[in-house]
């Protein structure tokens, strides 16, 4: 075997072996491989401004970025964190009929503007509530993707060991930090 040959050859091995190394790392990296971790918390009050949805659960990524966006440019009002709440469960309802409200959590600073709000969006005060919570870190849509095949099953085993009652789903993404997967606990 010529000299060029076996560079070639041991180039293809070491890419051949340093992609899926890659790959693993990438995955641990988005939260793939952390253990969810379930506990008990309360959560709010909070005021969230909101758009009610009917249809895919992945078309509520635009309905967030847009308010966002509105709440930026129209009322110089900045958003940290998303939700959703997902009513419906995928594996039950066909994908058309999926029920959900999305939109941004507006933060405490900014409450004094909700009144002069009410006439561009639709707002709703969420008391606080008692709550089943996962978190895993936001590092993008592998993040999430790796939350919802990994929290929701852990929060709803968690809620039927406890003999909690079925709840909607709830997902609060906290820019560049953290997902926030929540099931209210209704006794």
């Amino acid at each position: 075997m010529t000299r060029t040959r076996q560079k070639i050859l041991v180039t293809l091995i070491v890419l051949f072996l340093a992609i899926p190394s890659m790959m693993v790392v990438w995955l641990a990296w988005t939260g793939f491989f952390t253990e969810v971790k379930v506990s008990e918390t309360t959560l709010g009050p909070l005021v969230v401004v909101y758009e009610d949805h009917t249809g895919p659960y992945k078309n509520t990524e635009d309905i967030m970025e847009r308010i966002s966006q509105y709440l930026h440019d129209e009322d110089n009002i900045e958003t940290f964190k998303s939700f959703v709440i997902y009513y419906d469960d995928q594996k039950e309802t066909p994908q058309d009929s999926l029920r959900s409200k999305a939109g941004r959590i507006i933060e405490s600073t900014d409450t004094t503007k909700i009144k002069s709000l009410g006439a561009n969006y639709k707002i709703m005060h969420l008391p606080a509530k008692r709550y089943v919570v996962a978190e895993i870190k936001n590092r993008g849509g592998l993040s999430v993707f790796a939350g919802s095949v990994k929290a929701n099953p852990a929060l709803n085993r968690y809620m039927k060991e406890n003999g909690y009652s079925p709840a909607p789903a709830m997902e609060i993404y906290d820019r560049n930090k953290t997902i926030m997967y929540l099931k209210e606990i209704k006794e």
